[in-house]
């Protein structure tokens, strides 16, 4: 930058006596219409997982290359921008995703998001080798209990 550059980036402040700027409640302010057809997700591991990656390679794991767009909202958030509501229902009807080898939680896009938007999933879990003398209902609550909520078991013998 440039020291010109720098003076003015320096002088510049947010004192209290600067007033906030109201947005109004306007169509010509609003995105919804735009963010209708999109998704937003997060990374659940993002030291290992390389975002700029993510929107690269995701519509062509879906394949939808040309139908979908992403774009990067921070170091772990993004939100992939869809053509047709069909592409967006059909990658939102895989269930829980991973890039990485990590997951990757995804949702609809909501003009007003829940408190616990991005924060849970629900995910299958199949156990194996569980010894036949602990192959009870709550020694595998227990088991699961230990990583997430437990919803709902399946014991087959």
């Amino acid at each position: 930058m440039s020291s010109a550059m720098d003076k003015a980036m320096m002088a510049m402040s947010l004192d209290e006596e600067d007033l906030p700027f109201d947005m109004p409640d306007l169509p010509q302010f609003s995105s919804c219409e735009n963010n209708v057809l999109s998704l937003i997700g997060r990374l659940l591991n993002p030291q290992c997982q390389v975002m700029s990656s993510l929107i690269l390679n995701m519509p062509r794991k879906w394949q939808k290359e040309g139908r979908v767009r992403g774009v990067a909202l921070s170091l772990e958030k993004f939100q992939f921008i869809f053509n047709s509501e069909h592409d967006l229902v059909e990658v939102l009807e895989k269930g829980f995703q991973t890039f990485n080898e990590w997951g990757i939680l995804m949702e609809r896009w909501s003009a007003t998001p829940s408190p616990e938007s991005l924060q849970f999933t629900s995910l299958w879990v199949q156990l194996r080798n569980v010894p036949l003398n602990h192959y009870t209902e709550q020694a595998i609550i227990s088991l699961g209990d230990i990583v997430g909520q437990v919803t709902e078991v399946a014991l087959t013998l």
